[in-house]
């Protein structure tokens, strides 16, 4: 029982990195949304999007110590999204959500 736990990997890079990841994305989305309200409804839109794509990997990065290869497709897919939608402004986010989705689909 004791050597089942001590090849368990801790996850706790990828947490980490996809949590904060997330966070700057909603700051992005958030600043999206507000620049949005002066310049027009699509940009609006693409911040709503963007934070929306932070939720999934905030909520990806916590799925990655039950499961770690759904987790960083998870993780992955956000961060592509991310980038879609706000791109420049998304650009932190983007990068630890993609390293840490990197990390889970590559640590054993």
């Amino acid at each position: 029982m004791l050597s089942n736990e001590l090849n368990k990997t801790s996850r706790t890079i990828e947490l980490v990195l996809g949590i904060v990841g997330g966070i700057f994305g909603l700051l992005g989305g958030t600043f999206a949304v507000l620049f949005g309200s002066f310049a027009g409804d699509e940009i609006v839109l693409l911040g709503i999007s963007a934070i929306l794509a932070s939720i999934v990997g905030i909520v990806g990065s916590v799925y990655v110590s039950k499961n770690p290869k759904i987790g960083g497709i998870v993780l992955i897919v956000s961060a592509i999204w991310l980038l879609i939608s706000i791109s420049l402004f998304g650009g932190l986010g983007t990068i630890l959500l993609g390293i840490s989705g990197l990390l889970a689909l590559l640590r054993k």
